[in-house]
């Protein structure tokens, strides 16, 4: 009798584990929503462009709004309902929109440097992007010197 129960409670166990596993839900999982992501966005530009109170609240009711919007039209394109030239007219339609919303609000020094912001954003290949292009950059820059180093020992050596 002995001999089946512990590996019967340590089989039960490792099933309750995995069970318990599955229905708790984890915490910093998955897509901020829409204010959380707005609430991070209008903090980095109040510090970077240095916004009033009254300009964080707008900037803040701006891009909750635009977060909305991107969050309804993700739908879409995961639902099926939207083709991709519709999404893409979709989204220059309201960058448009938003980005007069945000001239009414910033000054024009802070309307600059948020444009140049942007375009250096665009450049490095989108949100959360650049940390992993530039560490891909380094390490296929790498990769490539020691191949020409290789190459060149192979060249001296035959």
């Amino acid at each position: 009798m002995k001999k089946y129960l512990f590996p019967l409670l340590a089989a039960f166990a490792l099933t309750a584990g995995a069970a318990n596993a599955q229905t708790t839900p984890q915490d910093g999982g998955g897509r901020p929503s829409p204010e959380q992501m707005a609430a991070r966005q209008s903090e980095r530009l109040t510090k970077e462009l240095g916004l009033s109170a009254d300009q964080t609240t707008k900037v803040q009711q701006i891009m909750t709004a635009r977060d909305q919007e991107m969050q309804a039209m993700r739908g879409q394109m995961q639902g099926g309902t939207a083709t991709r030239e519709q999404m893409r007219d979709q989204m220059m339609a309201g960058r448009t929109k938003y980005d007069a919303q945000f001239k009414a609000v910033l000054t024009p020094d802070q309307y600059t440097k948020y444009t140049a912001m942007q375009a250096e954003r665009m450049q490095r290949g989108g949100r959360g992007m650049a940390q992993g292009q530039a560490m891909a950059q380094d390490s296929t820059a790498k990769k490539g010197k020691v191949k020409v180093k290789k190459d060149k020992m192979k060249m001296k050596s035959e």
